[in-house]
């Protein structure tokens, strides 16, 4: 078979001028299976790979001023909730002249209570808008407005298949946490509104509609401004049997 310095082989055989694909069939000869690309990617690399020397971290901190590096890394995730750790041990370094590795991070993280959590993301304001919304809500409150007039309305995604990223399981029973699912499961967007008179009728996308302003304009139309023609069109016959009542009544 061949030994260990097979790729000595190689060597020699390229100061002969012989073709990867002979130096292929010679290593099968030999009882060693490579391609001669392998062979090319081998012959190709240096000679002799110089690495960085090893310089190594303190793994605990020094008690006199572990209080104060604790402090520092928890100001750190106030200020910052997605700080990384690369940030963190250099800022460590910069500040106390102590260089760390990551266990004690992670030790000072556990004591301060501190657990990683999926991120949930939410619709954003911009910054120019901020200050007129809230302008907006604190005179809706002085005026004490009931909103009677106006309609409420989103829309909502939903789909067959759950997509839920964490799962619950027993250390023991990890398989559990391989679920089977569609690529692409069927989805549908709902629009909808709310007023304080009712709601309006529910209109339906295909989960592969896109909603621009021509579809949204759309959506408008059929689902709210047909809606609120029809109360308009109800309130006069509405007030005309109130009146006949009254009438009947006296």
């Amino acid at each position: 078979g061949l030994d260990k310095s097979w790729k000595d082989f190689l060597v020699g055989w390229q100061d002969e001028g012989i073709s990867y694909e002979d130096m292929s069939s010679r290593c099968a000869n030999m009882g060693h299976t490579i391609s001669p690309r392998a062979i090319s990617r081998l012959l190709a690399l240096p000679l002799e790979i110089t690495k960085e020397p090893y310089t190594p971290r303190a793994t605990t901190i020094p008690p006199v001023i572990y209080h104060e590096v604790k402090q520092y890394i928890i100001d750190l995730y106030d200020e910052d909730d997605e700080v990384q750790m690369s940030e963190i041990l250099l800022g460590v370094e910069r500040n106390f002249g102590l260089r760390v590795s990551e266990y004690p991070i992670d030790r000072i993280r556990k004591e301060a209570g501190l657990c990683a959590l999926n991120t949930r993301y939410g619709h954003s304001v911009r910054e120019a808008n901020r200050l007129p919304r809230v302008n907006f809500c604190k005179l809706k409150q002085e005026e004490k407005a009931t909103f009677r007039h106006h309609v409420f309305t989103d829309e909502s995604m939903v789909q067959l298949d759950p997509n839920s990223r964490i799962v619950w399981v027993h250390s023991t029973a990890r398989h559990r946490r391989i679920k089977s699912t569609f690529k692409h499961p069927q989805k549908v967007m709902i629009w909808g509104g709310i007023s304080w008179k009712g709601v309006t009728p529910l209109t339906i996308f295909n989960g592969t509609c896109r909603v621009d302003g021509p579809e949204y304009c759309k959506v408008l139309r059929d689902g709210y401004v047909d809606w609120e023609m029809e109360e308009i069109e109800v309130l006069p016959i509405l007030y005309l049997l109130s009146i006949e009542l009254k009438h009947y009544l006296h």
